[in-house]
């Protein structure tokens, strides 16, 4: 029996349609993701993937979304080409329904660029949801702390690089390169830069708990 060659155009059209899905739902999850500080310390994650996951995620789609919508347009360009052709002669007596839908396209693109309501809404929506998220009572006593290196992390912290690093050792916490980020440390561990930071208060000197706190605003 003949095996059944591959449809191509059948193909490209239902990827074109996997990709769309994948596009809007990361589309969504990008919308009301906590914000990046607070994504990254918590190791927030959702279907198991993590921010920087999703933003990768919704990238590469869009490229697959958008080659594969041109190989459509391309291998279907005659009948696409004949359709319009139709269509304009349909609608080129409907020149009501042309301005009018010209017109709104045009209001709805002004009104995202000024950022008026209802457009701005949406925006404030997305905003207010991504911080809703709980705080984490063990915030960063640094902006951005997951991207210091580990061993400039300690240091902030008044702990000796090298007792720091055997310390999280002996606690499970495998430390490939101290120059490696906190985050790329917790992440290799599969747990968060929040968790390594716990850890690393059981040991900080009692002189140096109080002074944390004012790192705060640098």
């Amino acid at each position: 029996m003949k095996e059944k060659s591959l449809n191509f155009r059948a193909f490209t059209a239902l990827t074109i349609f996997w990709s769309f899905i994948i596009e809007a739902l990361s589309g969504l999850v990008l919308y009301t993701v906590p914000s990046g500080r607070v994504a990254d310390w918590s190791h927030w994650t959702f279907l198991g993937f993590t921010k920087g996951e999703w933003e990768t995620i919704h990238t590469i789609f869009s490229y697959v979304f958008l080659i594969f919508v041109s190989i459509h347009l391309y291998q279907n360009w005659r009948s696409i080409l004949h359709y319009l052709r139709g269509k304009i002669r349909k609608y080129s007596r409907s020149r009501i329904e042309f301005f009018v839908s010209l017109f709104m396209i045009v209001l709805i693109l002004i009104g995202t660029l000024i950022s008026i309501p209802p457009f701005s809404s949406v925006m404030d929506l997305g905003s207010l949801i991504k911080d809703s998220w709980p705080a984490n009572k063990d915030q960063p006593f640094l902006a951005r702390a997951e991207k210091l290196s580990l061993n400039r992390f300690v240091q902030e912290l008044g702990l000796n690089p090298q007792k720091a690093v055997e310390f999280l050792e002996q606690k499970g916490i495998q430390v490939h390169d101290p120059q490696d980020s906190l985050k790329k440390t917790a992440d290799l561990n599969k747990t968060s830069p929040s968790r390594i930071y716990l850890l690393l208060k059981e040991i900080i000197p009692p002189e140096r708990q109080a002074p944390v706190p004012q790192l705060l605003h640098r």
